[in-house]
C-alpha cells in the first residue's frame, strides 16, 4: 500500500547563542520498502540514523512457491542536532562514544515505523513526547522508555507469524516484545511504531541525564549542556504541520528528513558599523521536520 509507513514528527524552537558554537546535524532517512529489497529473504533496511530493520517471516520460502514471504518495511531514522560528533557509518562503533553522542542531542524529531507487506498493517507515526503503541507488542518510544536514539529491528522467524515493520528511531526509539515462542499465525504482522521527540526546554520532556524512573517536572526539560530552546513546537506525525516545500500545512509528511535553520540577527546591529562584542548575540531558529518511510 503506497505511503503506508508512519509519517514523521515536527519540532521547532529558538535557541539563543552568546557566541558561535559548533553543532552537528544528523538528517535521518526514510526506511526502505519491502519491494526495493533484491532478495525477499533479506530484511528491509531502516532509515539512516538508526531506523530499525523490517522483520521477515521465512515460512513461505520453499521451491516452487511464487509467493514472497511476509515482511516489514524499515523504520525511519530520526533528525537531530547534537553537540558531540560520531561517525555512525563506522563499521566498528564504540558504544560508549555512541551513547555520549546520543546523550548530547538537544533537539530530536521522532520518525515513523515501517508498514508490513500484507497492506493492512500500516506503520505508526513519529511521536511528540510519546509515540503511539500498535497493539499489544509494539511500543512507541517515550521520554524514558525505548532505546536512546535507536529503533528496534523487526523479528526474523520461520513459523508463519508474519514479519513486523521496523521501528522508528527518535529521542527514544520504538521497541517490540515479540518472541519466537509466540507461534500464533500472523501474530507478528504488525506495523512498526514511531520514536519520541525531544526539545531541550520543552515542557514535559525528560532530558537524558535523568534516570529512567524520573517523572517530568519544571527542571527535567533542560539539557545538562545548558543549551535550550524557547517558543518550542512539537507535533506528532498525525498532526497538521508546515510543509517544508511550500507555504501550506500538511498532516504528517513522507520522505527523508528535512531541517530548516534561520538566523535571526540582533536587531540593534543592522548597520555596517562595528558592534561591541557584548552586544553580539543572535538567535538560531531551528526548524526540524522529519518525514519517514512510505
Amino acid at each position: 500500500m503506497p505511503n503506508s509507513g508512519g509519517n514523521g514528527s515536527y519540532v521547532a524552537g529558538n535557541i539563543y547563542l552568546k557566541e558561535p558554537y559548533k553543532f552537528y546535524l544528523y538528517l535521518g532517512a526514510k526506511g526502505e520498502d519491502q519491494y526495493k529489497v533484491d532478495d525477499y529473504i533479506n530484511p528491509s533496511p531502516g532509515g539512516w540514523n538508526f531506523g530499525g530493520f523490517g522483520g521477515v517471516d521465512k515460512c513461505d520460502i520453499y521451491p516452487g512457491n511464487p509467493t514472497p514471504p511476509e515482511s516489514g518495511a524499515g523504520g525511519g531514522g530520526a533528525v537531530d542536532l547534537r553537540i558531540d560528533y560520531i561517525d555512525i557509518n563506522s563499521p566498528n562503533l564504540d558504544h560508549e562514544l555512541l551513547r555520549k553522542s546520543l546523550m548530547s542531542r538537544i533537539i530530536v524529531a521522532g520518525s515513523g515505523g515501517g508498514a508490513v507487506s500484507d497492506g493492512k498493517s500500516i506503520g505508526f507515526p513519529g511521536g511528540n513526547l510519546n509515540a503511539l503503541n500498535n497493539r499489544e507488542n509494539m511500543f512507541g518510544g517515550t521520554q524514558t522508555k525505548g532505546e536512546l536514539g535507536i529503533g528496534m529491528n523487526g523479528t526474523i522467524t520461520d513459523k508463519n507469524q508474519g514479519g513486523p515493520g521496523g521501528c522508528g528511531s527518535g529521542y527514544r526509539g520504538c521497541y517490540n516484545t515479540f518472541t519466537n515462542d509466540m507461534t500464533v499465525q500472523w501474530s507478528f504482522q504488525v506495523g512498526g511504531s514511531g520514536g519520541s521527540s525531544y526539545i531541550s526546554g520543552h515542557p514535559g520532556c525528560i532530558s537524558p541525564q535523568y534516570p529512567s524512573d524520573t517523572i517530568a517536572n519544571l527542571t527535567t526539560p533542560f539539557h545538562e549542556s545548558n543549551f535550550y530552546f524557547s517558543n518550542t513546537i512539537m507535533k506528532n506525525g498525525n498532526e497538521s504541520m508546515p510543509d517544508s516545500y511550500s507555504t501550506n500545512n500538511i498532516v504528517g509528511h513522507i520522505g527523508h528528513g528535512v531541517c530548516r535553520i534561520t538566523f535571526l540577527f540582533n536587531p540593534y546591529c543592522q548597520t555596517q558599523f562595528v558592534c561591541y562584542l557584548s552586544t553580539i548575540s543572535f538567535f538560531l531558529n531551528s526548524l526540524f521536520i522529519f518525514l519517514v518511510s512510505n
